[in-house]
């Protein structure tokens, strides 16, 4: 990297967009050092495995879970939280590369598929052969027609791709790869098709008592958010025609203050064709905000591509049953032991049996040499905290993070470590990992009192994530914040749960709407 002072100066324009943004030079330069002195690695001791920091419920266990959760549902304690502004630039990865090589080919889509030998061949070849059995199609043949006055099954049958690219990816077509992934067609129900985000809704209502509206919370980007807002209507309507019960739906963007800017190589601030400052979105991580503005008691979190056709969305909810329940469970007995020990003169047989609570449910043994006052007010600081309980499924091979052991201040403690946060000297460490990360997770917003937390106390600020992204034709470092559930919930007190493979649905590429849980119904 360059020389740091050219990370300092600021001119009059760059300032007057930092404070725009509501960010300061000060904020920016903070920036700059993590970006040029990455944050270390977490301390990773190993993964966690069953029985080592996950558990496993038995179905009666699992039953009696979700009726206590069913409970919860019935007084309103529930909502939900899903982060819906990524775009679907990965979604349709093997379409982009194929539209990148036909043009600096110059040949048709259909020749460079013919070659073959290219890593995006195989899935760019399906995605047309089984282009029927996408809920997209009937948008791309309306696209079609209107725009190149083309018909979708003769442009297979002579297997002229050129106009299809042009519909799905151009910006006078569909310009999917583009849109949010939220608004992405994912199904085709009966004679009609549903974006994630629609599904995502009915999905929630089929969980919530019907005699109460279903709360969920999407973020977006202010771009999108009248097209959500329309979507949403509409998606209420149906379910209330329907008698499935009523949905109460909230929107939130990213507060611009948790934008990060990036560096050239060069150690000087990327920026815009116009000499502008680069500012990108700052990841889930700086959505931390948004899910304390809810207001949520007990929320669920999901990401957005993660939702099945409604005839394989009962056990996957059912689950999330069993990992409310499971939360509601620790927090209540958390916040007895909490009143037990606070109480005057509590003996000393309590404070060693919440120890144990905490060493069973957390981990986390107790330091030596501590006194009574000290151990008393440790038992009260660590199970003051908000809880989360994660649903994990066994590791197939799906990119991502998973959950692990690591150290800390207060001794060793389970975690979400993403791949990007494990050192290459320490990668057998995901070769040994049995359990992957699903993003399935219920969390508590509030006190044993009904208390709402402040979450930024419970992050991990030194935890933003540093990577290597390419803009314009320029290899660039981007900055993260500490991930939403990476170092944004570092300090809050997490179980692990497993749960099956089978109630994991997730759209990284767009083939994975092939799969049997996405299967449209016909």
């Amino acid at each position: 990297m360059g020389p740091a002072h050219r990370l300092i100066r600021f001119s009059p324009r760059d300032r007057r967009d930092l404070i725009a943004r509501g960010l300061r030079p000060r904020d920016a330069r903070r920036q700059a050092r993590l970006l040029r002195r990455p944050p270390p690695f977490p301390p990773l001791l190993r993964p966690c495995s069953i029985g080592d920091g996950i558990e496993r419920l038995s179905r009666a266990e699992r039953d009696r879970l979700a009726r206590l959760a069913r409970s919860a549902d019935h007084a309103g304690r529930f909502s939900r939280f899903i982060p819906a502004s990524g775009a679907a630039t990965r979604l349709f990865h093997p379409l982009l590369q194929l539209d990148r090589a036909r043009k600096e080919s110059r040949a048709s889509a259909g020749e460079v598929l013919r070659q073959g030998g290219a890593p995006f061949s195989r899935d760019a070849f399906r995605f047309f052969s089984e282009l029927d059995r996408f809920a997209l199609r009937s948008d791309l043949a309306k696209i079609l027609k209107k725009i190149h006055q083309k018909n979708l099954p003769r442009l297979l049958a002579k297997q002229d791709l050129d106009p299809l690219l042009d519909a799905l990816l151009g910006p006078k077509g569909l310009d999917l790869a583009r849109r949010p992934k939220g608004l992405i067609p994912f199904h085709r129900i009966g004679p009609r098709s549903r974006t994630a985000f629609e599904e995502q809704v009915v999905e929630s209502s089929a969980f919530a008592d019907k005699t109460r509206p279903v709360r969920v919370h999407f973020t977006v980007l202010p771009e999108h958010l009248a097209e959500y807002r329309r979507l949403g209507r509409q998606v209420s309507e149906s379910l209330k025609r329907r008698s499935r019960g009523l949905a109460e739906l909230k929107f939130s963007v990213q507060d611009a203050s948790l934008d990060t800017l990036a560096l050239d190589a060069d150690g000087g601030w990327v920026r815009r064709s116009d000499g502008g400052l680069l500012f990108r979105p700052g990841g889930h991580g700086a959505l931390l905000a948004n899910l304390e503005g809810t207001g949520g008691d007990l929320v669920f979190i999901k990401n957005i591509d993660n939702v099945p056709t409604p005839s394989h969305q009962a056990e996957g909810n059912l689950w999330r049953a069993a990992l409310a329940g499971r939360l509601i469970e620790a927090q209540e007995t958390s916040g007895r032991w909490i009143q037990a020990v606070r109480a005057r003169n509590s003996p000393h047989g309590i404070i060693r049996q919440a120890e144990n609570f905490i060493r069973v449910t957390l981990g986390s043994g107790v330091p030596r040499g501590l006194t009574l006052a000290q151990r008393r007010a440790r038992v009260v600081r660590l199970l003051t905290r908000p809880w989360r309980v994660c649903g994990m499924v066994p590791n197939r091979g799906e990119p991502g993070g998973g959950p692990f052991w690591v150290t800390g201040g207060e001794g060793p403690f389970v975690q979400i470590v993403e791949a990007s946060q494990i050192p290459h000297s320490r990668e057998a460490l995901l070769g040994r990992a049995t359990h992957f990360n699903p993003v399935d997770m219920v969390v508590g917003l509030r006190d044993f009192r009904g208390k709402p937390f402040r979450l930024s106390p419970y992050a991990d600020p030194s935890a933003a994530m540093v990577s290597r992204k390419h803009f314009e034709g320029q290899d660039i470092l981007t900055l993260e914040h500490p991930g939403l559930w990476n170092g944004g919930m570092a300090h809050w007190n997490t179980i692990f749960v497993e749960i099956p493979a089978r109630v994991f649905h997730p759209v990284k590429t767009i083939n994975d709407l092939l799969r049997p849980g996405h299967r449209a119904n016909r």
